[in-house]
């Protein structure tokens, strides 16, 4: 695509959705089985990728007449060396499935993309190591070399923006602003909620954003908080400056710990007008924000319902 890639509609004031928590629905309502929670392998099975297509469609439709605008992306997250190594993938076969992601994306943009309705494509890329569980914590550098691999692969493939979503490690989120400023993509960051209502036992959501931003003279484009409930990131959004640096939000379903979310065996869904309405909230709070997504248990029925009420909220 590369359209957006110098002018991103959310930067701009367009309210934005994401396309929601796709793994854990193609799982528990689609019955496909996800190896390591690796969706980008179901672009492999034609069944499993019709599927994939239908749920972005409801969603895409779903906040179409709420006038808001979709970042396309969501597949990538766990397509980088490790992940890919322990499903047997080489580093070509990783790099031609990347590519294939962003195709994907750029197909589904040209069916619904408008004047009205911008749809920028994004490679939305996950942490090296399990995202809910303590494992190997790497320095920037080595954060830096590892993530380059995929971040230059979804440029050239024409994404227009990196999401690096559900870090908890700072160094990591410094190593990933860094190979994106050097590979030339605009990258957002997206912290999740790991130790009570902050991203690790070291740093609140305001010292981690800080961190990564001193370390990097800025360069991501801004942050994000997303794979945990309004209840549970909430109280970490304290007073200051530092909120202007984030854009959105892309929320769990229910307030319930990550890992076991992703274990249950079932969806856990919650209830999307309440979840609508609490994001509504959170979009008078905080104006400049136009990002409302979702994240664990999300569908076309919560992000619609949040597209709603947002836009309603906004119009009051």
């Amino acid at each position: 695509m590369t359209e957006y890639r110098e002018t991103l509609p959310q930067l701009n004031g367009k309210n934005m959705t994401t396309t929601g928590g796709m793994e854990t629905w193609l799982q528990y309502i689609d019955g496909f089985e996800l190896q390591h929670f690796c969706l980008f392998d179901l672009l492999n099975d034609p069944k499993a990728e019709s599927a994939l297509r239908a749920y972005h469609r409801k969603v895409i439709e779903a906040v179409i007449p709420h006038d808001f605008g979709i970042i396309a992306e969501g597949l990538h997250y766990r397509a980088s060396r490790d992940w890919g190594e322990l499903l047997g993938y080489s580093r070509e076969s990783l790099a031609e499935i990347n590519i294939r992601g962003i195709e994907f994306y750029s197909d589904l943009a040209l069916e619904y993309v408008t004047m009205d309705t911008p749809i920028p494509v994004g490679g939305a890329i996950g942490p090296r190591g399990d995202a809910y569980a303590t494992g190997q914590v790497m320095e920037a550098d080595e954060a830096e070399d590892y993530h380059s691999e995929q971040i230059e692969t979804l440029k050239n493939a024409g994404a227009d923006m990196i999401s690096a979503v559900t870090l908890s490690n700072v160094n990591e989120a410094i190593g990933v602003a860094r190979a994106a400023k050097k590979i030339g993509i605009p990258l957002t960051i997206s912290f999740h909620t790991k130790h009570g209502n902050q991203p690790n036992a070291e740093y609140t959501y305001r010292q981690a954003i800080e961190a990564v931003d001193e370390a990097t003279d800025a360069s991501p484009l801004y942050y994000m908080i997303n794979c945990s409930h309004p209840l549970e990131f909430e109280p970490a959004l304290e007073p200051g400056d530092w909120t202007s640096r984030i854009q959105g939000f892309m929320p769990n379903a229910v307030s319930m710990e990550t890992a076991a979310l992703c274990t249950l065996g079932h969806l856990e869904d919650g209830d999307p007008v309440e979840l609508g309405g609490q994001m509504a909230e959170l979009s008078q709070r905080y104006p400049h924000m136009t990002i409302w997504g979702g994240c664990c248990g999300t569908d076309s029925r919560h992000l619609g319902e949040i597209a709603k009420q947002v836009t309603a909220a906004r119009m009051n």
